[in-house]
């Protein structure tokens, strides 16, 4: 079966899908730079934030943030834009990925940074449009 329909259309479910697909978009493409850039060093960030996970670099949260944020949210922006029949559960799955990303983040550094609030916002607009999705397309 091929998913191959306009992300913009008509009804509800084509404009819920395209503002969850910008907002998935717009937090996976920060994820990946975020995710180099702590790979690479690239903002030198102290080591003795590192110190509540026994790490010694920025390589592995790097990596987890690719892994945890960056790949389910673009994922699920893609099934979205498709319309893949799973589209909106991915979007739950990847919204509730980030609030959980957040919170962990939160327990171990506390709350460092103005972003990690807006980040945890964004999971839960990805998550209840996703679900809203579910709802107002239901399963083809």
């Amino acid at each position: 079966m091929s998913y191959t329909h306009d992300a913009v259309g008509r009804g509800s479910g084509s404009v819920i899908r395209l503002g969850l697909s910008a907002v998935e978009v717009f937090v996976g493409v920060g994820a990946v730079y975020g995710g180099i850039m702590l790979i690479a060093d690239g903002w030198a960030l102290p080591l003795s934030d590192l110190e509540p996970l026994a790490m010694s670099s920025w390589m592995w949260p790097g990596i987890a943030l690719l892994a945890v944020v960056a790949v389910p949210m673009l994922g699920a922006a893609y099934l979205a834009i498709r319309r893949h029949p799973f589209g909106g559960d991915a979007s739950v799955a990847a919204g509730l990925l980030l609030i959980g990303w957040i919170i962990v983040q939160v327990a171990v550094m506390g709350l460092a940074m103005a972003w990690q609030p807006v980040m945890a916002v964004l999971g839960a607009v990805v998550a209840l449009l996703g679900w809203r999705l579910t709802r107002t397309e239901g399963r083809r």
